[in-house]
Formats: C-alpha cells, sequence, structure tokens
C-alpha cells in the first residue's frame, strides 16, 4: 500500500510561463499518480492550518520538485 504525500510541482502554461502549485502525490506500483487541481489550504481551525502549512513544507523539502504532466 502507498501513502500519499504533498508534493511542489512545476506547470508550464501554454504561453511557455512557469509556475508552482502543490498538489497531493500518490506513488503507486502501477505508475505514480497526482490529482489534477492543486491543493488548497483551509481547515476548521487555525491549528489545521498550521498544521497543513507544516505538512507541505515537511514534504517539499523532503521529495523536492517534479514536473507536472496532464496525463500522471
Amino acid at each position: 500500500m502507498s501513502h500519499w504525500h504533498y508534493q511542489l510541482m512545476r506547470h508550464l502554461t501554454p504561453e511557455g510561463e512557469t509556475y508552482y502549485a502543490i498538489h497531493e502525490y500518490y506513488p503507486m506500483e502501477s505508475g505514480d499518480a497526482w490529482t489534477e487541481t492543486p491543493c488548497q489550504v483551509d481547515g476548521e481551525s487555525k491549528s489545521d492550518i498550521v498544521w497543513m502549512l507544516q505538512a507541505m513544507l515537511g514534504d517539499i523539502d523532503k521529495h523536492g520538485v517534479k514536473d507536472y504532466d496532464a496525463e500522471p
């Protein structure tokens, strides 16, 4: 069983501009997958937001940046 993590991904616009967004990333034996839409930072409390941001930062440090493709 694989475990997902937050993943910073490099996107390219049709005009060739680069931007970055955080996605949920699912490493799997059959091929990696990730969410089509970037993650939103939201929650029911301040502590939810703090936890999410800390988890995102930790995963960026651990997993770096990957290129986004429309087809995972």
